[in-house]
């Protein structure tokens, strides 16, 4: 009878799974947008997370069902499950603070294995299905465009850095998971525009996708634009798909960002940050000079090396650390955290934002019993007098959440696809470097890169749920996908040097 039911279920949903895609990828900003503006009226974002939840368990529902492998689903939930039980004995042993709210952030990071296994269901499950996503790339994008310009029209927009007002961002709540999205989304998006037979539509894309990268501000946006528009020139033209008119496109797009770098938000960001830590960095030299002392990280270095050197470098530079780093010294004292810098007067290696936090959770990390570092600390441990100090790095992040066991696992993930690709590349480089995959591939690499230098992916399901997409896509690329003749890349043409014949007299 449930062998029945499921059958019934399967045929429904391989009947509507394009509708069913489609309203998935539309979800995703349309949830965005909600929270922003539950956060703005200063309401509890408590449905979004209900309705994100609702969404998840659904799409894993629908996987199995459409699944023909289920025994997958039950391996993940294993170890899935199994890892959290250690992570959260690991949490009793600390003393847990929050258990549910725990739970939640740990499926946020789950989410990104279940959902990659959920995509490789439905692109097994229908061979349109890896058409229909990339169709639905473009439905979320437009609904991500047309937030942004009504941001601007109604002077809405939050601002991608609000403290200078730089940056459009639209109605959305997290820059940097904002970035990462669309700088993922930008290749892809390129890629099927490139094959369009009009010029006009590559035009119109790739001014909206780079654009929206130029105005969000961050670094990693603004690269991404280059990223993505050389890149698809280098992928097309190995697969000998040159096309001279859309090439002068994308790089008059590059081409123009490029000149007015510095009208970007991201260059006027960067020079206001950078004249913030010189002003910072004098104040530093200036307390030095009224102590009567000078310490640079050199001298620091050759006083470290005599004996009793690290006490009297200490006796130099308290003043500066507890005038800087007042929250970390009250926490973790001043010895410890002088040590953890290193005993530096540089301005960005112990006040930066991202550092700070990072040796807040390594200082906390060391307090905390050894099955923590194990298995990972409790996110809610992570704040000191009402401010979060929660790493903005994602790799870092799982690293100090989930301890060296989950950062292991995560990795062996990520691992596990990026030598499926390189695999398929040694086994048969024109057979599997097409288009498709060079776009694709672009995209996992900004996604990677997001990820390592920032905290808007891997812990962000917003984010998230596109790298599942792009790491289920190079599932299907390399695995699934039954390529024609008319889809390797053609071989470099060589022309060898002919002899000249003999003129006979």
């Amino acid at each position: 009878m449930a062998f029945q039911l499921l059958d019934r279920w399967q045929t429904f949903l391989k009947k509507h799974l394009a509708a069913c895609i489609f309203i998935l990828f539309a979800l995703q900003p349309v949830m965005d947008m909600i929270s922003f503006w539950l956060d703005k009226m200063e309401l509890s974002t408590m449905p979004t997370l209900l309705l994100r939840m609702l969404v998840l368990a659904a799409t894993a529902l629908a996987g199995y069902i459409l699944s023909n492998n289920r025994r997958y689903y039950w391996y993940l939930a294993v170890v899935c499950g199994g890892f959290f039980i250690l992570h959260a004995i690991a949490g009793l042993v600390a003393g847990y603070v929050r258990p549910f709210t725990d739970l939640t952030n740990y499926i946020r990071v789950v989410q990104i294995p279940l959902l990659t296994l959920c995509f490789i269901s439905f692109l097994r499950a229908d061979k349109r299905t890896f058409r229909w996503l990339n169709l639905a790339f473009y439905f979320s994008f437009a609904i991500i465009t047309a937030s942004v310009v009504l941001s601007v029209v109604t002077h809405t927009n939050p601002y991608t850095y609000a403290d200078t007002q730089m940056g459009i961002l639209g109605w959305f709540s997290t820059t940097n998971s904002q970035a990462s999205i669309v700088s993922m989304m930008t290749p892809i998006l390129l890629c099927m525009a490139y094959r369009a037979k009009r010029p006009w539509i590559l035009a119109i894309v790739a001014v909206l996708a780079c654009g929206q990268l130029y105005f969000l501000g961050t670094r990693l946006a603004f690269m991404a634009i280059f990223a993505s528009t050389f890149g698809m020139i280098f992928v097309t033209a190995v697969c000998g798909k040159a096309n001279k008119v859309k090439y002068v496109i994308l790089v008059a797009t590059a081409l123009v960002c490029l000149l007015f770098v510095k009208q970007s938000p991201m260059y006027e960001h960067s020079m206001t940050y950078a004249q913030t830590m010189e002003e910072k960095q004098g104040i530093i030299n200036t307390m030095s000079a009224q102590r009567g002392v000078s310490v640079t990280d050199e001298q620091a270095e050759e006083e470290l090396e005599e004996e009793n050197g690290d006490i009297k470098l200490m006796r130099q530079i308290n003043q500066i650390y507890v005038y800087y780093r007042a929250d970390l010294v009250q926490r973790f004292g001043l010895e410890k955290v002088v040590r953890e810098c290193n005993f530096t007067t540089n301005i960005l290696e112990f006040t930066g934002a991202r550092k700070s936090k990072i040796m807040f959770c390594s200082m906390l990390m060391d307090e905390l019993p050894f099955t923590s570092r194990l298995f990972g600390i409790e996110r809610d441990r992570m704040s000191y007098k009402g401010e979060s100090y929660d790493v903005e790095n994602d790799f870092h992040g799982i690293y100090f959440l989930y301890g060296i066991v989950g950062f292991i696992l995560f990795l062996a993930f990520i691992a596990y696809f990026l030598v499926l690709i390189v695999w398929a590349l040694i086994k048969d480089i024109r057979k599997y470097f097409t288009v498709d995959a060079g776009a694709y591939g672009i995209s996992l690499l900004l996604a990677l890169l997001n990820a390592y230098n920032t905290a808007g992916i891997l812990r962000r399901p917003n984010a998230s749920f596109y790298l599942s997409v792009i790491l289920a896509v190079v599932y299907y690329l390399v695995r699934i996908k039954k390529y024609s003749k008319a889809e390797r890349m053609p071989l470099p043409r060589i022309s060898l040097p002919q002899r000249r014949k003999k003129k006979t007299t």
